[in-house]
């Protein structure tokens, strides 16, 4: 007849290999959910990127567009935003060579996103008013089409597989200044040159936007006696407001969708 002793000392290596095995398990499910490392985004631009517009001041789209990437990747989504309200695609490229900090942003993203061209756009409008034509638009755009050309070299020299998204542009004083005669067609060309030199660039797409300057329905106010964009924001009509942000995040999103292969790792 065996002892307790003896049946304790024989059923000892079992407990003992239960008992490793059954911290293992625990140990390794926490581990296995958090050492999933963050997908980074890097949003480099102007005001559109820095979030002018948004009544939550959380930064537009670089906001909005974190949710849908972190459901769909099972990844926390860390966002680095580089956009300054004002800045021509000039400014832009500036920063991006004399900012080391962008760069090495850049260099570890898996999705980079570029607004620019509006203000190359108001600078035009600016010196020209009324009297612009779309032959004195494209002398702006061509210095636009040159600096966007570096802007891409040199993120690709930082980041050769990442894919980039640029968003277009869109015509804000389509219903405010209808005297510039041709705009509307100088700003499609525009963001056909935009989408044209995206296509030629590895891993590159364009972003339309256009539908903020053409919103299902305008508000008219009788007290006022005037139409606006409700999509805009009622400061500046210009910008837009948290219902433009989300209209520009959806169209972020659909690019995304439709191009998973690249940043999904």
């Amino acid at each position: 007849m065996l002892s307790k002793f003896s049946v304790t000392r024989k059923l000892f290596p079992i407990v003992f290999i239960l008992s490793a095995l059954f911290l293992l398990i625990i140990h390794k499910q926490p581990v296995a959910a958090s050492s999933k490392s963050p997908m980074t985004l890097t949003a480099l631009g102007d005001s559109l990127t820095y979030g002018v517009g948004d009544s939550t001041k959380r930064g537009g789209y670089t906001y909005l567009i974190k949710k849908p990437l972190q459901r769909t990747s099972k990844r926390p989504v860390k966002v680095y935003n580089y956009g300054v309200s004002g800045d021509t695609s000039g400014q832009i490229l500036h920063r991006l060579k004399t900012k080391p900090a962008i760069k090495r942003n850049v260099r570890q993203s898996q999705i980079i996103v570029l607004t620019l061209g509006g203000n190359d756009v108001m600078h035009a409008l600016k010196k020209y008013g009324v009297k612009l034509t779309p032959a004195k638009l494209q002398i702006f755009q061509k210095k636009y089409d040159q600096n966007l050309i570096e802007i891409l070299h040199i993120l690709r020299q930082a980041n050769p597989r990442a894919p980039v998204y640029i968003y277009g542009i869109y015509n804000p004083y389509s219903i405010y200044v209808k005297q510039a005669q041709g705009m509307k067609k100088a700003l499609k060309q525009w963001n056909q040159n935009t989408e044209q030199i995206a296509t030629d660039n590895f891993r590159v797409h364009f972003v339309d936007i256009s539908a903020l300057a053409s919103p299902k329905k305008l508000k008219y106010s009788k007290s006022k006696q005037e139409t606006t964009n409700p999509l805009l924001y009622t400061k500046d009509y210009f910008h837009p407001n948290d219902q433009g942000y989300r209209l520009m995040t959806q169209k972020l999103w659909h690019r995304l969708q439709a191009t998973q292969k690249e940043w999904r790792k």
